[in-house]
């Protein structure tokens, strides 16, 4: 088997994979069809798609909604769990119970043992630029990944859930409040908050973290199910935090790898909405061959570098 084919076979190709769409939500009466029909729209070319909403503590009439699409739709189901809030007083507990109902959903029921991907999603119109063209460009990087995460026109707003040695080495709300006795409220928040989310150019190469969600994240199945969700991190010393840090430290931990994928835009974080998507090149035959060859044989910073060198 060539070097190529080894790339191409390490990722079960969309055509043949079944993939399930799935969140928690609340208080989502409002844009819920329009947003699980947009999502399944932009999933259609997997061999099959199937959509699980997991409901806690809504208020309107979300759960009359999921009602109905899970008529309207075959392969759509939801689950509620009722008032977490009794139970679970913190936020970020309640959701990270949420996401755990699905994890053991695909790990132990047998209307989810054939799904081969998951889609996390947040179902609250979070991801109106996804098209099924971003998600199979997922399939044609270079990059090994087990996870996929989105990315942002304008700002990278999500550096909560972002977790990466250099760029966000630890909860960014917890840094914040380690440095307004020093510097004061805004210049805190500016360090800790405002300088991590600068625009990250949608043609630029995946980026590896420790964590990373910005909305939707990809998983394969193996790494997904090999994770829990928490809100609160018994390593940071029992604080509140985004529930994908734990999960994806479990991940990590067992060697899975972790990326933004820039041209995985799913919203517009510019001010009023105004900037247009660039639209990304795709790599042609040869080319793409070419491509793949160099990467292997010189690695990728390496051919980058060669590849800028011949076009000076």
């Amino acid at each position: 088997m060539s070097l190529i084919n080894i790339i191409k076979n390490s990722r079960k190709p969309i055509s043949q994979s079944t993939i399930l769409l799935a969140g928690p939500v609340r208080n989502v009466s409002a844009q819920i069809e329009n947003e699980v029909e947009k999502l399944m729209a932009s999933l259609d070319q997997f061999k099959n798609v199937l959509c699980l909403a997991v409901e806690s503590d809504s208020s309107d009439d979300t759960l009359v909604k999921l009602d109905m699409l899970s008529k309207k739709m075959p392969n759509f189901s939801f689950i509620t769990v009722g008032e977490l809030s009794k139970k679970l007083h913190k936020r970020t507990d309640r959701i990270a119970y949420c996401r755990n109902v699905i994890v053991d959903a695909v790990a132990n029921d047998p209307n989810y043992q054939e799904v081969d991907f998951i889609a996390m999603a947040d179902m609250d119109g979070m991801n109106g630029l996804i098209t099924r063209e971003k998600i199979a460009q997922c399939w044609e990087v270079d990059e090994p990944w087990d996870v996929v995460t989105a990315n942002q026109l304008g700002e990278y707003y999500d550096t909560w859930a972002l977790s990466h040695p250099y760029w966000n080495p630890m909860d960014c709300w917890e840094q914040k409040h380690r440095l307004e006795d020093i510097l004061g409220h805004q210049s805190a928040l500016d360090i800790a908050i405002g300088c991590k989310q600068s625009p990250i150019d949608p043609r630029a190469d995946l980026i590896e973290v420790d964590s990373a969600f910005g909305g939707l994240g990809i998983y394969s199945r193996k790494a997904f199910i090999s994770g829990r969700y928490a809100g609160t991190d018994d390593q940071a010393g029992g604080i509140d935090v985004a529930d994908h840090i734990p999960f994806h430290r479990d991940l990590r931990n067992k060697g899975f790898r972790i990326f933004i994928n820039p041209a995985l835009v799913n919203c517009d974080k510019t001010p009023g909405g105004t900037v247009e998507e660039i639209q990304l090149p795709k790599p042609r035959g040869a080319l793409k061959i070419v491509k793949k060859l160099g990467i292997l044989t010189f690695g990728k910073k390496r051919f980058n570098r060669y590849l800028k060198m011949m076009q000076s």
